[in-house]
């Protein structure tokens, strides 16, 4: 994005903060695009807190956001009930109206993501805790970018499973 500032790593506050789960079912049922991020999951921050993307460090052995996803389509739109949603998740920051990107950061791809939840906890994907936080009134948010196999397709939250997460920090 134009103007977006990269979410990027930040150690110095990996302990702060309450751990948030954003499970797959709170997924919108959203219909994916090929090459358009559409908005997926959005939390507007309150007025007496702060949201981050992720939460702890990204060391290994100190990680406390082992992650994994795996989106499948509900039958609806161009996809069989089931099929995998092949893209990329991406998490962002936007404004109050959700009209500008922030900050942004590719997390991973889906096929990734999947990968992970079969793999041990603590093997999984690490989604520490990243920098600019978002404040009062913006969003976060969690964005998925499909891939042509997938343009199309609506995401079934219900028969999806894993997890990402934020941390909120009262202000």
């Amino acid at each position: 994005m134009p103007g977006a500032t990269t979410l990027s790593r930040y150690q110095p506050w990996y302990e702060a903060g309450n751990k948030k789960p954003i499970p797959a079912s709170a997924m919108a049922q959203a219909t994916v695009v090929t090459g358009t991020e559409i908005t997926v999951f959005a939390k507007q921050v309150a007025q007496d807190e702060i949201l981050m993307h992720g939460h702890g460090s990204h060391l290994r052995d100190i990680a406390e956001a082992f992650v994994g996803l795996d989106l499948v389509a509900s039958g609806n739109g161009s996809g069989t009930a089931g099929d995998d949603i092949q893209g990329d998740v991406v998490l962002a920051i936007t404004n109050s109206d959700q009209t500008r990107v922030l900050a942004d950061v590719e997390l991973d791809s889906l096929d990734q993501l999947r990968d992970s939840l079969s793999e041990s906890r603590t093997d999984r994907i690490v989604e520490e805790l990243m920098t600019p936080y978002a404040k009062p009134g913006r969003h976060l948010e969690v964005r998925i970018r499909a891939e042509s196999g997938s343009d199309g397709v609506e995401i079934d939250p219900s028969a999806s499973s894993g997890q990402l997460y934020y941390t909120q920090i009262d202000a």
